[in-house]
C-alpha cells in the first residue's frame, strides 16, 4: 500500500471518528456548522472553522526560493554526420569479394569490397595513351622553343605546342584523379599493371553497420554498398519543453540513463541549443556531448532519460505537503472565503529541502492563501463527502 493511500485512509478514519463521537442533538443548530459539504463545483470544498482547527490547517503563500533546478528530458543518442559514411561505387560492376563482416571495426582505407568492370580497362588505356601524348607534346614543345629562340621557327607553332602540353597535362591529371578515386593506382598502371577490378575502401574509421551487396551482385553507380559508423563522438539529442528552455545554457551538466540498461547515470555536457520548435510539439532540441570510450555498449538510436542540472534558480515554491495528488493530477487548496477552499491544479517541478516548484494552471490572485499544512486532511474530507453523496 502506498504512502499516499495510507494518508487518505488514516485521515478519513480520524474524521469519521470525530464526527461520530461528538455528534450534537438534532435540535442544536450549532451541529450544522461541523458538517463538510462540497459546493456545486466539484473543486470547491466548504470547511467549517471548527474543522479547520481540528485539522490544524495552516495557510501560506507561494514564495520564490532558490532551488537546484533539475529539468527532466527525454531523447536519443545520435551521431554527427561526419561520423557516418555511406559507401557507393563511382563506376558500376560485379562484386567479386567482400573481405569484411557486419559489426567489424575497420580503419580508414581498409578494402571493403572489390568490383569488376571491363570499362575500367578502357580508362587505364586512355590514361596510358594520354601519358604518351603528353610525352610527345613536351618533346615538340622543346623543339619549337629552341627554334623560336633561334628565330628560325614560327611563333605560332611554338604557341600551339605550348598549348598542347597544357591540354595533355590537364587531361592526364584528370584521368589520374579518376583512377585514384576508384582505387586504382596511376603508378601501377604506368608500370603495366592493368586491372579490371577496383577496390571499395573505408573513408573513415568505424564499425561496418550495413552491408547491402552480395557476392556476384551488380553494384550500380551511386548504390549504397556499405554503411560505417564511428561511435566515438556520440551525443545526446534531448527534447526540452518550451517552459524549461529559458533555464538552458551551454556548459550545463546532464545525467542520463537508458531505460533498458542497468548501471549508474552517465554524464554529458550541453554544447548547443536548438533555435526553433520541433513541429507542433512546442519542444526544443538540446545537444549534449559525452565521452563513451569506457562504455562500448552505447549505440546510436538508443533512447535516454535525462536530468539537466540547471544550477540554483529562483522558483515559485510551496512546502511539498501543500501539494496533493488527485485522479492523476496535482492540486493545492486555495482559500476563497472564511470556510471555502478551491482545488487549484498545478504543475510541479524541482523538489528540494522540503519545498517544491509549483506552476498554477490558472492565474491566482496576488498573495493567494494556500493550505500549507493539512492539505491531505482537506482532500480526505472532500473524498469522504463524495462517497456520502454517492
Amino acid at each position: 500500500m502506498t504512502a499516499y493511500k495510507i494518508k487518505i485512509i488514516t485521515l478519513c478514519g480520524l474524521i469519521a471518528l470525530a464526527s461520530c463521537s461528538k455528534q450534537a442533538p438534532a435540535e442544536e443548530p450549532e451541529a450544522a456548522t461541523t458538517e463538510t459539504t462540497t459546493s456545486t463545483s466539484p473543486f470547491v470544498v466548504t470547511f467549517s472553522e471548527q474543522q479547520q482547527k481540528m485539522g490544524n490547517l495552516e495557510l501560506g503563500t507561494i514564495e520564490n526560493r532558490p532551488l537546484s533546478a533539475r529539468i527532466t528530458a527525454n531523447g536519443q543518442l545520435q551521431l554527427p554526420p561526419q561520423n557516418k559514411a555511406s559507401i557507393n561505387p563511382l563506376m558500376g560492376g560485379v562484386v567479386r569479394s567482400i573481405p569484411v563482416k557486419e559489426g567489424e571495426y575497420v580503419k580508414k582505407g581498409k578494402v571493403l569490397a572489390t568490383i569488376q568492370n571491363p570499362e575500367l580497362i578502357k580508362l587505364q588505356e586512355e590514361y596510358l595513351t594520354t601519358r604518351n601524348q603528353l610525352r610527345f607534346a613536351e618533346q615538340d614543345y622543346e623543339r619549337q622553343r629552341t627554334l623560336s629562340e633561334e628565330q628560325v621557327g614560327s611563333r605560332k607553332r611554338f604557341e600551339q605546342a605550348e598549348s598542347d602540353v597544357q591540354v595533355q597535362r590537364a587531361r592526364m591529371k584528370a584521368l589520374a584523379t579518376h583512377l585514384s578515386a576508384m582505387g586504382v593506382s596511376p603508378k601501377s598502371v604506368e608500370a603495366g599493371q592493368i586491372t579490371s577490378t577496383m577496390a571499395i575502401t573505408a573513408p573513415i574509421d568505424g564499425y561496418v553497420r550495413v552491408i547491402d551487396v552480395n557476392m556476384g551482385s551488380y553494384a550500380q553507380p551511386g548504390q549504397q554498398m556499405f554503411e560505417i559508423v564511428n561511435n566515438r563522438h556520440l551525443h545526446l539529442e534531448l527534447n526540452v519543453f518550451e517552459r524549461d528552455f529559458s533555464k538552458m545554457k551551454e556548459g550545463q551538466k546532464v545525467l542520463f540513463t537508458m531505460p533498458n540498461v542497468a548501471g549508474e547515470p552517465l554524464e554529458a555536457e550541453i554544447f548547443a541549443l536548438g533555435r526553433a520548435f520541433e513541429g507542433d510539439s512546442r519542444m526544443v532540441t538540446v545537444h549534449a556531448e559525452l565521452e563513451n570510450e569506457k562504455n562500448a555498449n552505447l549505440l546510436p538510436g538508443m533512447y535516454v532519460n535525462a536530468q539537466i542540472l540547471a544550477g540554483k534558480q529562483e522558483m515559485p515554491t510551496l512546502p511539498e505537503e501543500s501539494v496533493v495528488r488527485y485522479k492523476g493530477k496535482h492540486y493545492v487548496f486555495v482559500k476563497e472565503g472564511p470556510t471555502t477552499f478551491r482545488m487549484q491544479e498545478v504543475e510541479t517541478g524541482v523538489a528540494e529541502g522540503g519545498f517544491t516548484e509549483v506552476k498554477p494552471k490558472a492565474k491566482l490572485p496576488e498573495a493567494a492563501q494556500v493550505v500549507t499544512i493539512g492539505a491531505y486532511y482537506v482532500l480526505a474530507e472532500k473524498m469522504k463527502s463524495e462517497v456520502a453523496e454517492d
